[in-house]
């Protein structure tokens, strides 16, 4: 009697947000080109692209981190995603109008300190209790067009973010590392 063992071949497709999209747009879309690119480790992040005739649409998904778009001929490889959702059912919405109307994805826009402090709908005062100072500091720091670096992270986690800082060159981006500036 042979010990020769068969060995047998998974073919199951992992059902996750990612994979529900594809079938989604596969369906509503059915002459665009879909590829999946699963993540090198477990957490890593999800890759869908959407091509369309000359259209193309990238997105990334990791699990608990949610959705990142691009559809843009002027962003670039490695750069952030220009919008992000949090949900399928947010983002879904939004794809299906990109990809029928052949649109770019939209930045994020600039904000000033205070329009950035308003939509986290926080006051003046709410913003000094949480960084431990006066309503008149916030609003001298809101005034300014020059920051110490130490100053904006400090506002970002009291507003619940964080502080990323970029260079951008003709050829591409850097992010800066920030050390602890506190």
């Amino acid at each position: 009697m042979s010990r020769t063992a068969t060995k047998a071949v998974d073919k199951t497709v992992e059902t996750n947000a990612i994979r529900d999209m594809q079938r989604f747009l596969t369906r509503s879309f059915p002459d665009a080109k879909i590829t999946v690119d699963k993540p090198l480790s477990e957490k890593g992040v999800w890759n869908l692209d959407l091509f369309l005739g000359d259209y193309h649409l990238a997105v990334a998904w990791k699990k608990e981190k949610g959705f990142g778009l691009v559809s843009s001929d002027t962003h670039g490889y490695g750069e952030r995603a220009d919008e992000v959702y949090d949900k399928l059912d947010d983002v879904l919405p939004r794809i299906v109008e990109l990809v029928s109307e052949r649109r770019s994805t939209s930045p994020p826009e600039a904000v000033k300190l205070k329009e950035l402090r308003e939509q986290r709908g926080l006051s003046q005062e709410e913003l000094a209790q949480r960084l431990g100072s006066r309503q008149a500091a916030i609003s001298r720091v809101e005034a300014r067009s020059d920051f110490l670096v130490s100053t904006l992270q400090k506002h970002a986690e009291a507003m619940g973010g964080s502080l990323v800082v970029k260079m951008v060159f003709p050829d591409g981006e850097k992010e800066l590392k920030l050390e602890d500036l506190k």
